[in-house]
């Protein structure tokens, strides 16, 4: 799969809020979409004119938060 489409994909799955909050599309529902932090916590909703895609540096901090910690 090309670069582009990766990304584009990515993208899709976060959203910034109307305040500049990042988060992961958890679910929808009838006038609502209900988001997570990148690596875990508490979720909210908001209404889905209020969000808009992440710039390339939020998708990129969003990936780096979501990436489980290995430890050996």
């Amino acid at each position: 799969m090309p670069q582009e489409e990766q990304t584009q994909g990515r993208s899709t799955r976060y959203k910034v809020d109307a305040s500049g909050k990042l988060g992961e599309v958890v679910g929808t529902g009838p006038g609502s979409v209900c988001l997570r932090p990148p690596g875990g916590g508490r979720e909210w909703t908001v209404p889905p004119d209020a969000l808009r895609d992440p710039t390339p540096s939020e998708l990129e901090r969003a990936l780096i938060l979501s990436t489980p910690v290995v430890t050996r």
